[in-house]
């Protein structure tokens, strides 16, 4: 008997002290309602200094928690533990808490379409016998679920489901694993650039026309539209010159010559003329360069070529141009 029990780490009177602190906050937090901070607590305690009433209260935490095979298992090894100990009240406490959690489990049945040579497949990041899981339906607490195949030469599958409380059962089929792709020998030219499958813009062929419109036929328009406000303002301004003017020759129409405020008025005139040429003349330039532009996007062929053409009207303070440029 000595050469076949296990040989258990025995806890220093430092890791008694330290599992039984935890075991107590563990119980308060538990009491209290706490379940997310009391079942951590219970389970380091039991790793550090492992007993039956710990493992039992463990079990009872997850219970709550509604981790229902965890604490299924729970129960069914302190139902041993007892028993073996002569603790019979305990393992018969047990006993019936299994059983009761067992006839409610959320189980997980993995099958495998095809398995590969090395298989390893985990659920939760713990790794199960891809023989012994597949096809059983192994107890899981509810909630999501991670499984990830693998096998060398192949590329990893993974996926996650949702389980939901028991008594219920959830079918996950892990597909055939794909190959990996080769490595290409040394000296070997790189293969060929696959097409992407996203969308891109196609090449307008000659002559065709593009969608939207064209930008130059925009641009003549607003040309067009500034031109005539242009002449709007310079016809504004001319008649304000005009009516200067008059001014100014009736008053220097007398015998006294003109007064100072005649002249001033008509220095003013002379500047509201010179602002009426400006403006009827960079009208009648933006004009002229719409009526241009919309001529020119009339078909599709003219629309290719103006859009290397460009017409920029410009006003100074001695007077309106339009620049002409292009590439060719």
């Amino acid at each position: 008997m000595s050469l076949t029990s296990p040989l258990w780490a025995q806890p220093t009177p430092a890791d008694k002290a330290l599992a039984e602190g935890l075991f107590q906050d563990g119980k308060r937090l538990m009491d209290e309602g706490k379940l997310q901070e009391a079942c951590p607590k219970l389970a380091e305690s039991q790793r550090v200094d492992p007993t039956v009433g710990t493992l039992l209260n463990l079990a009872v935490c997850h219970e709550k928690e509604g981790k229902t095979a965890s604490a299924w298992a729970e129960f069914k090894e302190a139902s041993a533990l007892a028993a073996s100990a002569g603790q019979q009240d305990r393992a018969q406490f047990a006993a019936r808490r299994g059983s009761e959690l067992e006839a409610r489990l959320t189980r997980l049945v993995l099958e495998v379409a095809q398995a590969a040579p090395g298989m390893a497949i985990t659920l939760n990041g713990k790794e199960l016998s891809a023989t012994a899981a597949t096809g059983s339906g192994i107890p899981v607490d509810p909630g999501t679920a991670t499984i990830e195949a693998r096998a060398p030469g192949k590329q990893p599958w993974s996926q996650q489901v949702t389980l939901d409380p028991g008594p219920s059962t959830t079918r996950v089929t892990i597909p055939p694993l794909a190959d990996v792709a080769a490595a290409a020998p040394a000296g070997a030219p790189p293969p060929a650039p696959q097409p992407s499958t996203q969308a891109r813009p196609e090449a307008a062929a000659p002559g065709a026309p593009r969608a939207g419109g064209s930008p130059m036929r925009t641009l003549g328009f607003v040309a067009g539209g500034v031109g005539l406000a242009g002449i709007g303002v310079g016809a504004v301004f001319g008649i304000l010159t005009m009516q200067k003017a008059g001014d100014v020759e009736a008053g220097c129409s007398g015998n006294f010559g003109c007064s100072r405020a005649d002249v001033e008025a008509n220095e003013s005139a002379l500047t509201t003329a010179m602002v009426s040429n400006i403006a009827i003349g960079a009208g009648l330039a933006c004009v002229g360069a719409g009526v241009a532009m919309v001529l020119m996007s009339g078909s599709s062929e003219k629309a290719a070529a103006a859009e290397r053409v460009w017409i920029a009207p410009s006003v100074a303070s001695d007077g309106g141009r339009v620049t002409l440029g292009g590439r060719w």
